[in-house]
């Protein structure tokens, strides 16, 4: 059992030393150089204070999606935007999806929104299904979905999903988190087109795993109302994005190569890892994302492996904390060959070490 106020989430590399951290799923290409050169400039002009509407940012946003800017909120990454829709449109109940990510449950426990949970197989793979359907009742007011899903990696299918957009047009809020979904494999063509936007729609974005720009915090929402976009707006502070934020955000927008080489490293690399595990004995499960979900046979080698690798310095995410998981399950970030390479040789020590006792 895990302690009490523990951090909950990867990407915690503090009192710890960590030469590569698996725990964050971030673009293994690091923050482009034009990102971080445009970050640093911007710290000349940090004596003011930013754009409270992040004007640039939202002018080039609205021009990819082909919304107005009235239909974007730009916030201090995606999880600021989770906690601002909820507080914003107070849903008495919601179905949120299990295993996925922790804050969904946690923002809507704030508001003390009824929360019903749809339950993912692990033996179909944690795909999702049309039974998430029967979960959409007349006093459902909201639905967070992930696609991909984490910790499971996994993409919701398109058909499935324009056929929960039709299910939620009645005045269910349809939350999409595809914070992930530009580093997928298929990503593209299982987004959400905004054609298919409805005012109950809401596509949540980061540039946080993206770009690797976890520590600078940037995130934005696409409405399909502006009414709800303005209550979201109005529910955060005031000046939520940093100077440096905004225009790291605006360069990150112009690296589509960059995103484009990403996505077929993690490809490979992805493959190179689940490869890796499998032979070490670990059940590694189906992803399209960034990631790879395993488990152990027993929540003893789990931990066994976690603190085995974090001693030669490297930081897997153990997924005790998902609901519908537990400590035999972890999860692993993909990265670039030679830190996978680390990563595969440092577990192949822990198991070695195991069958030696």
């Amino acid at each position: 059992m895990r302690r009490t106020g523990e951090h909950l989430h990867g990407g915690y590399i503090y009192g710890t030393p960590v030469r590569y951290d698996f725990s964050a799923n971030l673009n293994p290409l690091g923050m482009p150089e034009s990102v971080r050169k445009a970050a640093k400039d911007a710290i000349d002009r940090s004596g003011c204070y930013p754009d409270p509407f992040c004007g640039a940012l939202t002018d080039r946003l609205r021009e990819l999606w082909g919304v107005r800017s009235d239909m974007i909120v730009t916030g201090n990454g995606a999880d600021d935007l989770i906690y601002r829709i909820v507080y914003a449109l107070k849903p008495k109940r919601a179905v949120i999806i299990t295993p996925t990510f922790t804050e969904y449950a946690a923002a809507l426990e704030k508001i003390d929104c009824e929360i019903c949970e749809h339950s993912l197989s692990e033996e179909n793979g944690f795909l999702l299904d049309d039974t998430v359907l029967d979960k959409l009742t007349d006093d459902t007011d909201m639905l967070f979905l992930c696609s991909p899903n984490n910790p499971t990696g996994r993409l919701v299918d398109p058909c499935l999903l324009n056929r929960i957009v039709k299910a939620c047009e009645r005045g269910i809020y349809l939350v999409l988190d595809e914070c992930f979904i530009e580093l997928a494999e298929n990503g593209d063509s299982c987004s959400l087109n905004t054609a298919d936007l409805n005012y109950c729609t809401i596509i949540l974005r980061a540039f946080t795993k993206t770009y690797a720009m976890a520590g600078l915090r940037l995130g934005y929402a696409v409405f399909g109302s502006s009414d709800a976009a303005l209550s979201v707006q109005l529910a955060g502070q005031h000046w939520s994005v940093s100077v440096p934020a905004q225009a790291a955000g605006l360069a990150a927008l112009d690296e589509r190569e960059y995103v484009e080489t990403a996505r077929k490293m993690i490809i490979r690399e992805r493959e190179y890892l689940s490869d890796g595990f499998k032979a070490l004995g670990f059940t590694v499960f189906p992803s399209d994302a960034n990631f790879i979900l395993c488990s152990a046979d027993t929540e003893d080698k789990a931990q066994r492996l976690e603190n085995g690798l974090l001693g030669q310095g490297i930081a897997i995410r153990n997924c005790w904390n998902f609901s519908g998981l537990g400590e035999r399950y972890f999860r692993i970030a993909v990265r670039p060959h030679n830190e996978n390479e680390a990563l595969i040789c440092a577990a192949e020590r822990c198991v070695e070490s195991w069958t030696e006792l």
